[in-house]
């Protein structure tokens, strides 16, 4: 059978300290990645996969903070997150919209763009989560305007873009997103002449 401390007497002082550290590390290492197996892993693993409302619900029962933070802390799930709310996804759109206020910098431009690009595929549900209160009103404004960086040169696409949206709020005819509609034109038309300004 090993024997640790037998193993150790062949080495000087330092060299046992170094060793000793070693173990140490590697039991807390592998501590850490059992606690990191907790059920927010697999939750997390699956909403990524399909978010829909099975899956979003799981997630949240499984623990709401700890979830969030497990994504939040890799830009590589947020990126996912970002592709399946851009695709029209509305689970994914929605669990963003309601951590948006958690974000900052770049992962905050991309959320918002990635909100913006939802709302190409469900303008009535972006205008929702404004109503529901998961965005503010600069939040709102900010989603409808900012565009991918592809179109940063191109002010004729971004106008086409603008466009678009423009038209699918005029179409909404709910009475109870009268006061989102407004906003979202508002702030669609304030951009759209600050594009032709620089033209």
């Amino acid at each position: 059978m090993f024997n640790f401390e037998n193993m150790l007497q062949g080495f000087s002082t330092g060299m046992r300290r170094c060793m000793l550290m070693l173990l140490f590390l590697t039991v807390d290492a592998r501590a850490t990645n059992r606690s990191n197996s907790s059920p927010c892993q697999a939750a997390v693993h699956e909403f990524l996969s399909l978010p829909s409302q099975r899956t979003l619900t799981a997630l949240t029962r499984a623990d709401e903070t700890g979830c969030w933070a497990v994504i939040e802390s890799s830009n590589r799930k947020l990126n996912r997150l970002n592709r399946w709310a851009e695709h029209g996804n509305r689970w994914a759109a929605q669990y963003s919209a309601k951590h948006l206020k958690q974000f900052d910098g770049g992962n905050l431009e991309d959320t918002l763009i990635a909100l913006g690009q939802f709302s190409d595929h469900d303008m009535e549900r972006l205008l929702l989560f404004a109503k529901q209160g998961l965005l503010s009103k600069g939040e709102l404004s900010d989603a409808l305007t900012m565009l991918p960086l592809t179109l940063s040169d191109r002010p004729s696409a971004q106008l086409a873009v603008l466009k678009a949206r423009r038209s699918k709020v005029v179409r909404l005819t709910r009475a109870d997103l009268r006061q989102q509609r407004i906003q979202a034109l508002s702030a669609i038309d304030e951009f759209d002449s600050e594009i032709k300004l620089k033209r």
